[in-house]
């Protein structure tokens, strides 16, 4: 299964000190709340993000898995 794109909200604005945990995914502020966009590999890797996000004292707001960009070429 490939890798999946995920949006996390989390509330607030995240310390430029807890960026470093974060930085494999972009983040955007859209007041109030901090959103983290990108690819994980499977369930696993949304459990830890999760869990590193919970584990760095901020308050998880959503979790949303994104479509799949359609491939252009297939039918």
């Amino acid at each position: 299964m490939p890798e999946a794109t995920y949006q996390v909200r989390v509330s607030g604005a995240i310390p430029d000190e807890l960026l470093v945990e974060l930085r494999d995914l972009t983040v955007s502020v859209e007041p109030p709340e901090t959103v983290l966009h990108g690819s994980l590999p499977d369930q696993s890797a949304v459990v830890g993000l999760i869990s590193r996000i919970h584990g760095l004292g901020l308050r998880l707001i959503e979790v949303r898995r994104l479509p799949a960009p359609e491939d252009p070429g297939a039918f």
